[in-house]
């Protein structure tokens, strides 16, 4: 079987990699103590070794084609050795939440080794409350954030007593091909996908020119924007990172939605700008009339795509308000962008002009995409990954909560991500050291915007009521 070529947008993440730019993700999964005990890193291995085969990406390394002549290859991993990839780790006292960030935050500052797999995984013992966190970290490349999830998921139960399973036969690396197959495809790619491409839109010219007219469209849209206005992490990143979490329960976000209006989204970006407003506020910058521009990744996969692992999100723009407000009022506010969002091409765009990649010699390509990732585009990132509303068990343990960590930009020292799982909306905000010595206070300032928003409908419900 011939190895599969990186996306133009895996590939992206590839380049855009910097020393002090590190293109991975990650999730730190909380797991609360079965009866007989916490989740030990054995029960672990056990796990992945039963379910390795339900993932075959994480056993695949990236091979650069000879002389940059089209994008890298997935190819298995003749040497993969599982034990390179577990770590076991330890906390110290008390195990507590700021212990765990900032043994999460070191792994974060590290690099993936781009000889092997891209990915790791560390399970961190000794927690408080007899729990145990499993961070898993895998390179951007090789997965979004719901393409993480759809690897996370190969863990995951919905039982705890459900069985391991194991694979139908052993596994056996496939060939790796050779410099001369790699070069007579790569030439083979690049004289054909023009020839395609032509007789693609020769076959449908409405929908090509349809097509063209919106990624036109959603160019004017990123482009007609400008730079971002001047913001609290705007500054050239360095390689270590801060990582601190945050926490609500998932139906209270959708108890507000329901009696305020909007999306769980609106209010997740509601609830950062009530907590960037508090950081601002107690480092004593100015606020009125202020606002911040948002990156929100956001999915453009297809029916057909949605069990593929590899990236398919483009980046929006949105501009939330930090200024001293109502919670209903900065809400309304948040609603009201992220409505223009929905009904412009921005996004369709962006994917469109990635796309572009595709076809593009991957010396281009990598310049093209530093050259846009050091441009001052958006004052932080923001990232909502949907997740199932069920309970989750890995090893018979139930799942808590799963804290994501996204990479930061060149000049972007903050990002902000969530998920729902276990029924829990869990926010992992990742940061430049330097940058955010104060994360804290915008962590403790998030769970407080959703208590303001939550008490700004229960005041809605009450005045209905009277």
């Amino acid at each position: 079987m011939a190895p599969d070529r990186l996306t133009s947008l895996d590939a992206s993440f590839l380049y855009l990699e910097t020393p002090a730019m590190h293109m991975h993700v990650a999730g730190v999964s909380l797991f609360a103590p079965r009866e007989d005990g916490p989740l030990s890193y054995e029960d672990v291995v056990r796990v992945v070794e039963a379910r390795l085969h339900l993932a075959p990406r994480l056993r695949q390394r990236v091979l650069p084609v000879p002389g940059n002549l089209a994008r890298p290859l997935w190819v298995d991993d003749d040497r993969f050795d599982l034990d390179f990839h577990l770590r076991r780790a330890a906390i110290p006292a008390p195990g507590g939440r700021l212990q765990l960030e900032r043994a999460v935050g070191r792994v974060l500052s590290r690099p993936l080794d781009r000889s092997k797999p891209l990915w790791e995984l560390y399970v961190y013992e000794g927690l408080a409350e007899d729990r145990t966190a499993v961070l898993l970290k895998l390179h951007h490349a090789l997965a979004d954030g719901i393409g993480g999830m759809l690897i996370g998921s190969a863990l995951f139960d919905l039982q705890p007593d459900a069985p391991l399973g194991a694979p139908a036969q052993p596994w056996v690396a496939e060939p790796t091909p050779s410099r001369e197959e790699m070069v007579r495809d790569a030439i083979r790619e690049m004289t054909s996908h023009p020839i395609e491409t032509l007789a693609d839109a020769a076959r449908t010219p409405r929908r090509a020119l349809d097509s063209i007219g919106r990624t036109l469209s959603g160019m004017g849209s990123i482009v007609g924007m400008g730079a971002a206005p001047r913001g609290p992490f705007d500054a050239k990143i360095e390689p270590a990172r801060r990582f601190a979490t945050a926490e609500v329960a998932f139906e209270r976000l959708r108890a507000i939605k329901r009696t305020l209006g909007g999306t769980v989204n609106d209010v997740v970006l509601t609830a950062v700008a009530i907590g960037l407003h508090a950081l601002l506020a107690a480092r004593g910058d100015t606020t009125k009339g202020r606002t911040l521009r948002v990156m929100v990744p956001v999915s453009v996969r297809s029916r057909a795509e949605a069990g593929d692992v590899g990236n398919r999100i483009a980046p929006a723009f949105v501009e939330i308000p930090v200024g001293r407000m109502t919670p209903r009022s900065r809400l309304s506010k948040v609603r009201a962008a992220t409505e223009e969002l929905k009904s412009g091409s921005m996004a369709v765009s962006a994917d469109a002009i990635i796309g572009l990649g595709a076809y593009a010699p991957p010396a281009l390509h990598a310049a093209a995409a530093r050259l846009v990732s050091r441009g001052r585009w958006f004052n932080l990132v923001v990232s909502n990954v949907p997740a199932p509303q069920v309970p989750l068990y890995l090893g018979g343990a139930r799942l808590v909560a799963s804290y994501p960590a996204m990479p930061l930009g060149e000049t972007c020292g903050l990002s902000v991500a969530c998920t729902s799982l276990g029924g829990t909306m869990a926010f992992g905000l990742t940061a430049d050291w330097d940058v955010l010595k104060d994360i804290d206070v915008l962590a403790r300032g998030i769970e407080r915007g959703v208590d303001d928003l939550e008490a700004a409908a229960a005041s809605r419900l009450g005045s209905r009521a009277g």
